[in-house]
């Protein structure tokens, strides 16, 4: 069985600088450079390098980028039939690292993203329901988009996981169709109101969602790991201790590995934990894409294996 990422397909442009410029300031910045990203691309290749057949349903622009989007998503193994070309421009992000911490900042523009409607991917899905177990999504795209392509993956018994972010308010509606809901910190704040300071608050904030009828929730937070909140389970799975390079695309590493180990039937504690070190290994890198094997996870996992505990809260 496959995975459908449904989502955003961008080229990053990268500059990097000593540290961040303030309002009307100019900085200095070095090494620029062109890579492929887009959270729904960037998610497809993850989960296609660690070697699972991906579709990717999404729109380019008719433009060069585009062109050099899709080849790449090509190149990485991706399946790109449900991809197509809007008459607009190519989605683009802007970067900046600061090299001294590898934290990042990031401006978006959408282009054809804004251009992937609900009823192309309804038609995508409906074509892909024999060959796709999960559904993979996030908030890149037009909410009308995300919220058909969760409702219509679920009715199709498919897995869905939806990754959201960048983060914005959803119609309580939609969450009873989720199986699996990954935000980080700030967007677990978003969804819930609830002051996330704490682990404790990170627990109320995820049953909050369970009580809208999510069936789990996965809160990463960075270099702690990730929080599960199930209506049986709470548990904190520490993350992998590695040198950080580039942070852009951690969390993308993340949802990719997850949905892989879901896929291969883990259970939820084995699937985050794999997800952690898809994650660790990512931002050992440059570049959003620069995704690992499924070979090099498991090495991880194998290297410190005994080490990394996972912490029971509460059952």
């Amino acid at each position: 069985m496959a995975i459908a990422v449904v989502g955003s397909i961008h080229a990053d442009f990268y500059v990097k600088t000593k540290r961040f410029p303030q309002p009307d300031e100019t900085v200095i910045g070095s090494d620029f450079a062109i890579f492929p990203g887009g959270k729904g691309a960037n998610q497809a290749v993850g989960c296609a390098r660690l070697g699972v057949e991906t579709y990717m349903i999404g729109a380019i622009g008719n433009d060069y980028i585009g062109s050099l989007l899709v080849e790449n998503l090509a190149r990485n193994g991706v399946r790109v039939d449900y991809v197509y070309k809007a008459s607009c421009n190519s989605g683009v992000a802007f970067i900046i690292l600061n090299e001294e911490t590898g934290e990042n900042m990031i401006i978006v523009s959408p282009g054809a993203d804004n251009a992937l409607t609900p009823e192309y991917v309804e038609n995508s899905l409906r074509q892909l329901s024999n060959k796709v177990k999960i559904v993979l999504t996030q908030l890149e795209t037009p909410l009308e988009t995300v919220y058909r392509s969760i409702e219509v993956a679920k009715k199709m018994n498919m897995i869905t996981i939806l990754n959201p972010a960048p983060a914005r308010e959803l119609d309580n509606s939609i969450y009873k169709f989720i199986d699996v809901i990954v935000p980080n910190r700030v967007e677990l704040q978003q969804l819930t109101g609830v002051e996330v300071n704490s682990i404790e608050s990170v627990f109320k904030a995820g049953e909050k969602l369970l009580d809208h009828g999510v069936k789990a929730v996965v809160a990463t937070l960075g270099s702690k790991g990730a929080a599960i909140t199930t209506p049986w389970l709470r548990a904190i799975v520490k993350a992998f201790p590695v040198q950080v390079v580039d942070t852009t695309g951690a969390g993308d590493a993340f949802m990719a590995g997850l949905a892989v180990a879901l896929l291969q039937n883990m259970d939820i504690v084995e699937a985050v934990k794999f997800a952690n070190a898809t994650a660790a290994l990512k931002i050992t890198r440059m570049g959003a894409q620069s995704m690992p094997t499924r070979s090099e996870v498991e090495n991880l996992i194998s290297k410190y294996d005994g080490r990394l505990l996972v912490e029971l809260v509460k059952q």
